[in-house]
C-alpha cells in the first residue's frame, strides 16, 4: 500500500486569530510552530495524539496574492486560474497523505504523464511530492 493514511489538511486564511481561537479554545486542540521553521505565528494545529491535523497558510489580507505566492513557492507555485479562494471549501489549500515507497509512487506519476513538484524538508526527515488530482485538488504526498 503506497498511501498509508490521511495526514492533514491545509487551510488558507486571512482570519488567523479567529481560526486559532476556534481550534484551540472551542475544539481543545493545540497550536504549535512547524519544526525547523522560523515563524511569527504558529501554523500547525495539533490533535490529542500530538499529530498536526490542520495546517494554516496565514494570508496577509492587505496583500493576499503576494503572501500566497511566497508561501506556495515551495511546492512549485499556484497552478490555478486567478487568485486562490479564501472562503468556504475553496479555502482548503491541499490534502496530505502519509505515504511509503517514494520511488515507486514517483515512477507511477511519471508513467501517468503527470506533472508534479518534489520537495525535501531535511529538518523533519521528510520528502514530499505535490501533485494535482483530476479535479485540480492539490495532494501533498509525505514520505518519512
Amino acid at each position: 500500500m503506497l498511501i498509508r493514511k490521511l495526514e492533514h489538511y491545509n487551510v488558507r486564511t486571512t482570519r488567523y486569530d479567529e481560526t486559532i481561537r476556534f481550534y484551540v479554545d472551542v475544539l481543545g486542540m493545540t497550536a504549535t510552530s512547524v519544526p525547523g521553521m522560523n515563524q511569527e505565528k504558529p501554523s500547525w494545529i495539533v490533535d490529542g495524539s500530538g499529530v498536526a491535523a490542520v495546517h494554516l497558510i496565514v494570508v496577509d489580507p492587505a496583500d493576499p496574492e503576494g503572501s500566497l505566492a511566497r508561501v506556495m513557492a515551495f511546492r512549485g507555485g499556484y497552478k490555478g486560474e486567478g487568485p486562490p479562494p479564501l472562503k468556504g471549501s475553496g479555502a482548503i489549500d491541499h490534502i496530505a497523505f502519509q505515504c511509503e515507497d517514494y520511488d515507486t509512487l514517483a515512477g507511477r506519476l511519471r508513467a501517468a504523464g503527470l506533472d508534479f513538484h518534489e520537495n525535501a524538508v531535511p529538518q523533519a526527515g521528510l520528502r514530499q511530492i505535490f501533485v494535482e488530482d483530476p479535479n485540480g485538488v492539490t495532494l501533498e504526498l509525505n514520505f518519512r
